[in-house]
């Protein structure tokens, strides 16, 4: 049996949920983790549990739950504390921590989610103070690097690809995220990102170059993202896509077009699994329309990762931009880098990260045709850099037809 006393703010039924006993210890540490939820859910950060458990031949026979409430605790304001240069205006604008309201364990969660997804911090610890009778929230960022230089490259035969890439989750403190990628005679773009200005929304900014044999696309858009209460977030992009065809080295077309889109995104987050959905539909207003949806979704549990992704492309008349490109490190990891272009694809990407050494598989229907590959990868880390090396081979193919991919990451 349970048994409470010292509660004056929650009744005991209402505490105990109509659960008044218990089989075994894990039970009781249950009963009374909930109970401090609410209380913390509820203004009360200080309450304290003491049990006094009555044991007769090893078995629980009558538990007595003494709570000591604590005061009930309206919070003025956040304060942040840095071990590095971040910008303590721009992390309590991203945290979005609402004051002058009673204490929430959630809310206070949910802030340190948000700071966390910056990917600025390698931790986050949080205080009630008490000053001059009121309370106040600290929290103390432990900052880490936050700058990197990827480097990466796909070998199989005589074919190469490389390319490098620069990001900062945290330009010159101020938690604006800017990244360049590079790959060789295919890519150049730029990436900014403002979380703080209007957080919690934010703005995504990208400008990229891509080549396709005779065929070159400038894009540049603007995607604004705003979340819909704790797990949702939607999104509306705008840009021009620039094309140029090279029909010979005189002759040559171009259009100019603009560029609608939607998005919707979940994500979940517990401590054994965790879920991620993202769904785009862009729009792009030429002669020939062209309609692009794009699903991405990644589930990880227990070590076992999981992604699935569905891509495809409408329009009366294609043109090389505008098909679904499938192959190489992104996603059929045994094949070449875009061996296949096509109108539409579904593929599952499978890994299991229990050892340094994880399996993986691959798998995806390609037209009426079913492809596959599978592998290995290896994962280091070192304090000079961070390394990672996979290694995969197509269906059916030989010890030759595997393909190499590499990654080389330095932080700073």
């Amino acid at each position: 049996m349970i048994d409470l006393k010292g509660n004056v703010f929650f009744s005991s039924q209402y505490l105990l949920a109509g659960q008044s006993s218990v089989r075994n210890q894990r039970q009781v540490e249950r009963v009374i983790s909930n109970i401090l939820d609410k209380y913390n859910n509820a203004g009360f950060p200080f309450c304290k549990i003491v049990p006094d458990i009555v044991e007769q031949e090893e078995t629980i026979t009558n538990i007595v739950l003494t709570v000591e409430e604590g005061v009930r605790v309206v919070i003025e304001d956040l304060l942040i504390e840095t071990d590095g240069n971040t910008y303590k205006n721009a992390a309590k604008r991203i945290a979005n921590f609402r004051t002058n309201e009673y204490f929430s364990l959630k809310n206070v969660i949910s802030a340190k989610k948000k700071l966390e997804k910056t990917r600025a911090f390698e931790g986050i610890t949080d205080n009630v103070l008490s000053r001059d009778g009121k309370y106040y929230l600290l929290f103390k960022l432990l900052e880490k690097e936050s700058d990197f230089l990827t480097l990466s490259g796909s070998f199989s035969g005589t074919d190469l690809q490389f390319g490098a890439s620069y990001s900062s989750f945290s330009l010159l403190g101020t938690l604006r995220r800017l990244s360049f990628d590079y790959e060789y005679q295919k890519l150049f773009s730029l990436d900014f990102r403002e979380p703080v200005l209007i957080a919690p929304a934010m703005i995504d900014a990208q400008f990229a170059i891509r080549t396709y044999d005779s065929t070159r696309q400038i894009d540049g858009n603007v995607k604004f993202s705003a979340p819909i209460g704790a797990y949702f977030t939607i999104s509306m992009l705008s840009g021009i896509e620039l094309v140029t065809y090279y029909e010979t080295d005189t002759i040559m077309k171009q259009t100019s077009d603009n560029l609608l889109g939607l998005g919707i995104s979940f994500q979940y987050e517990m401590p054994v699994w965790s879920i991620f959905q993202d769904l785009n539909l862009d729009y792009l207003f030429r002669d020939a329309d062209r309609l692009k949806i794009e699903y991405d979704a990644e589930v990880e549990f227990k070590k076992i990762l999981v992604g699935l992704h569905y891509h495809m492309v409408r329009t009366a008349s294609f043109e090389p931009i505008d098909y679904v490109r499938i192959g190489g490190a992104k996603n059929l990891r045994g094949y070449l880098e875009d061996e296949f272009l096509v109108e539409q694809a579904v593929w599952v990407n499978l890994e299991y990260h229990r050892l340094p050494v994880f399996p993986l598989f691959d798998v995806a229907r390609i037209g009426r045709n079913l492809f596959y590959s599978y592998g290995f990868g290896i994962r280091a880390k070192s304090k000079i850099a961070d390394a990672s090396m996979i290694l995969a081979w197509p269906k059916a193919g030989t010890w030759e037809d595997g393909k190499l991919h590499l990654i080389l990451s330095k932080g700073f």
